[in-house]
């Protein structure tokens, strides 16, 4: 295998599975805080950060076992099975978000996902619905500004940067999928920052 193709490899593998340690970092404090808060949208965010961990890591596990067994199906097979963790997770996402607007909560709960793949057709129908979710959460922010809004906005901002470098990356440019990891990481690092100040408030 080229050594430049062993680099990135690397590196992807290594930040999914940074960014899977943290959504398992994010899924435990949402736990928290949906046992001080006991609101259903923290109990949906909590599944939807579980689902997004489980899928970073099996698509790093199956990536580095292709690398090792030389086999490209299991590459297939660990892309598949984040595509789908993400979008059950960014159902439960969603779900958590209108659930929260139906309690008429103070705070605008938004979560966050990132990825890591290589397929454009995938990565875009994740674009879309991250775009639309940002969209709203600017909107909000805009309307009522707050810190935990700010955060939450940001959050899902990377995020939807994430995933269009991510799409970008089919044009077998590595510096997309660099800046994807990196964007996809900071989303999910100012996701962290308003669960624990949420956890800390209570």
């Amino acid at each position: 295998m080229d050594m430049a193709l062993r680099v990135i490899l690397g590196y992807d593998i290594i930040m999914s599975l940074v960014s899977s340690a943290v959504a398992f970092i994010i899924f435990y404090y949402t736990h928290r805080a949906y046992s001080v808060t006991e609101k259903k949208s923290f109990l949906l965010l909590q599944l939807g950060f579980l689902f997004a961990g489980i899928g970073l890591l099996l698509d790093s596990v199956l990536v580095l076992a292709a690398i090792a067994l030389k086999t490209l199906h299991l590459t297939v097979m660990g892309y598949t099975a984040y595509f789908i963790s993400t979008l059950i997770a960014y159902a439960f996402i969603l779900g958590s978000y209108a659930v929260d607007r139906l309690e008429y909560s103070e705070s605008s709960i938004a979560p966050l996902l990132l990825l890591i793949g290589f397929g454009a057709l995938p990565e875009g129908i994740l674009l879309a619905l991250a775009a639309a979710i940002t969209i709203q959460l600017g909107l909000n922010f805009f309307m009522k500004r707050s810190m935990d809004k700010l955060l939450v906005f940001l959050a899902f901002a990377f995020i939807f940067l994430g995933h269009l470098f991510f799409m970008l990356q089919a044009l077998r440019f590595a510096i997309f999928l660099i800046a994807g990891h990196l964007a996809r990481f900071l989303g999910f690092v100012f996701f962290l920052a308003f669960i624990l100040r949420v956890v800390k408030l209570h």
